[in-house]
């Protein structure tokens, strides 16, 4: 599954992912978008909604297999925007965008705010109900040997507020490149943070650090 990237917040809490990549090319033949109108955006999620991962079903799970979904996701974080608008935020067809909302609101993972009638055409505004998620399904992904572009690893000292503060900058980071206009292949990025075992090479001679 080459589409997610799995963030694991704790050992006692189930999975929690936001999928990343670069976008898919999906342009088919499918549903024309009906006329929308223009609306400015302010993409900015209530601290509430940021930080709170929705718990995802299987059938949400399997809907957010997609870097362009995600994108969709983030460019609906913050006002709520009509399928037309965010075609031109994302530079895609409106009926490649306009058939992506519709399976990611079917699937609850948008929601309709309002509804407005111009011209004799109902213009439909759409806001995302979370963009990081958890999933008791997912365990990250799968690479071939050969598809692997890099491996970090690497040891902190953290203490709660600083893992806090960690996980809070890494967040952004990523959000920051799943709202970006990219092009190409889609990645996967997988990442885990964890509390080591405590063992005696970690102790200096002559008491505790």
């Amino acid at each position: 599954m080459p589409h997610k990237n799995h963030l694991q917040e704790g050992a006692d809490a189930p999975s929690s992912r936001q999928r990343s990549g670069a976008q898919t090319t999906a342009d088919n033949n499918q549903n024309s978008a009906p006329e929308d109108a223009d609306e400015s955006d302010q993409r900015i999620l209530s601290p509430e909604r940021a930080s709170s991962p929705l718990q995802l079903t299987p059938e949400q799970d399997k809907l957010l297999e997609s870097a362009l979904r995600i994108k969709i996701m983030q460019a609906l974080a913050g006002e709520p925007l009509t399928s037309k608008q965010v075609a031109e935020k994302l530079q895609k067809t409106p009926g490649n965008i306009h058939y992506h909302i519709v399976k990611l609101f079917e699937g609850g993972l948008l929601e309709l705010v309002r509804t407005e009638a111009a011209g004799g055409i109902i213009q439909k505004f759409y806001r995302s109900r979370a963009t990081w998620f958890r999933s008791a399904n997912f365990s990250g992904f799968q690479f071939r040997e050969e598809d692997i572009v890099e491996h970090f690893t690497t040891r902190f000292t953290l203490s709660g507020s600083e893992l806090e503060a960690f996980q809070q900058e890494m967040k952004q980071f990523i959000s920051k490149w799943e709202s970006k206009i990219t092009d190409g292949e889609e990645y996967g990025v997988d990442i885990s943070i964890g509390r080591l075992p405590h063992t005696e090479s970690n102790t200096p001679a002559g008491g505790a650090s």
